[in-house]
């Protein structure tokens, strides 16, 4: 058993002496620890959470097992606390018998307070030190085993499971579902899942990003246009509701949807029928309709910037999708896999992760969830050597919505700046859209041949930035 944070170390007494066991236990309880006492080495032995202990602190001399057999027997056994042996005896022989038969202190009765509970206070040190270690080699382990996940959803964790219910569940349904979810957290990965666990898995699966277009260029992508509907339109158009016909149509961040395409979207989940922009023939959709959103849209109806109708037709069933920090067990299986992605685009082999920078990997709030752990992990096969990757280092480009905040600076010309800084915005551009060159350009202000262009100067390519 792993300690857990903040609990107090527990620290095993084993002294057939009454008064000693009474006295070392007050000074230990004082200190905060907790104390488990026994008279006997082989009570002390029964115990079946010893191995879980932080210190054992046994006497030498004592009846029937006495401390040197009772230390043969813990390293036989394999249990983990350190031993610190005690005795009344000054003697030396016997004190490098224990010390090399594998204790870790020996202190001699009658002892000083602070010199017994530095030694306990040394010993518990490197037992939770040890248990970390050991924790994380088991999960560096991980770090390079292989699963395909569920859906491309990958976790075993409590939270994840209870995600991989709710989509059970829900998929059941053909009512529209609401995905809530941090930035970066994988709520595109859930809708699809939703689909292709539905009936509706043999159709079609589109995705449109509501807050990545401007109002006019939103309603001709969801409800299609008409030849002529407005300067540019040469031709008549499908919109991605005709294209979700007979299978699923997620609308990615929905919130910022605005209210007029909020209202013809709310005709369309009625009465099921499309009235494409500048056209005067209705066409009938069969769509399951996908939401996704980061924020709480029952706080945007209070605000008045969502319909409340609205709101209650695309929130008939939810489902939360967990942010990174609440399921830290799974970012081992995580990290293999997008660890394994990034060496295959590059045809880099796959480095092997650090016990270090596991642990800090573990210890950081990942801001821009599994986003921002992909792009740690591409940073860290690109500095790899010798086949282990380059150190971890958090990524200040990912605030609480996950937008980019900040880029590194390094020293150079301006014109080696302006290119390292253009990049940097265009990658995190593509991230947002998942790749989208249409949605790219259109959040840039730059048209799609200049994104091109720009994209093939630094060797872009869409398909990575799929999350």
């Amino acid at each position: 058993m792993d300690a857990e944070p903040g609990r107090a170390p527990c620290v095993v007494v084993v002294d057939d002496d009454e008064a000693a066991c009474l006295s070392l236990g007050q000074m230990l309880r004082l200190r905060r620890h907790r104390v488990q006492v026994f008279s006997s080495a082989e009570a002390a032995l029964a115990w079946p959470a010893l191995p879980e202990a932080d210190c054992i602190v046994s006497d030498v001399k004592m009846p029937g097992m006495d401390g040197e057999e009772f230390l043969a027997e813990v390293q036989r056994r394999r249990v983990q606390p350190p031993v610190v042996m005690i005795t009344g005896h000054g003697d030396v022989a016997m004190a490098v018998r224990c010390l090399k038969a594998g204790a870790y202190d020996f202190v001699e009765k009658p002892f000083d307070a602070d010199v017994i509970l530095a030694s306990v206070g040394r010993a518990v040190e490197r037992a939770q030190l040890s248990r970390e270690a050991a924790r994380l080699r088991r999960l560096v382990e991980l770090v390079g085993s292989g699963e395909d996940g569920w859906y491309g959803m990958l976790g075993r964790s409590r939270v994840m499971r209870d995600l991989y219910a709710q989509i059970e569940a829900v998929s059941r349904s053909d009512a529209p579902v609401l995905v809530l979810g941090e930035t970066g957290a994988g709520k595109e990965l859930a809708a699809r899942a939703i689909h292709a666990q539905s009936a509706r898995a043999g159709g079609p699966f589109v995705a449109l990003n509501a807050g990545a277009l401007p109002e006019s260029v939103l309603e001709s992508e969801l409800f299609g246009h008409a030849k002529g509907a407005f300067t540019g339109a040469v031709t008549a158009r499908e919109g991605r509701l005709a294209s979700a016909h007979a299978g699923s149509l997620l609308l990615d961040e929905v919130e910022s949807l605005p209210v007029r395409a909020q209202v013809q979207l709310l005709r369309v989940l009625e009465d099921g029928l499309v009235q494409p922009v500048g056209g005067d023939q209705a066409q009938r959709v069969d769509v399951r309709l996908l939401c996704t959103s980061k924020v709480d849209l029952a706080q945007l109806v209070r605000a008045g910037s969502m319909r409340e109708d609205f709101f209650h037709r695309v929130a008939v069933l939810s489902v939360h999708v967990p942010p990174l920090r609440e399921r830290l067990d799974d970012l081992p299986l995580l990290a293999a896999h997008l660890l394994r992605a990034a060496a295959a685009r590059t045809g880099q082999p796959v480095p092997r992760v650090p016990e270090t920078s596991l642990g800090e990997m573990l210890r950081h709030a990942w801001p821009g969830n599994v986003r921002e752990l992909r792009n740690a992990l591409e940073r860290m096969l690109v500095t790899a050597c010798d086949g282990v990757s380059g150190p971890f280092s958090p990524d200040d480009s990912f605030g609480p919505a996950g937008r980019l905040l900040s880029l590194p600076a390094t020293p150079g010309r301006l014109k080696d700046e302006m290119e390292r800084t253009e990049r940097a915005v265009i990658e995190a551009a593509l991230r947002d859209q998942r790749g989208e060159v249409t949605a790219t350009s259109q959040a840039l202000g730059i048209s799609r041949r200049a994104l091109y262009e720009r994209m093939r100067k630094y060797g872009l390519d869409r398909t990575d930035f799929k999350l």
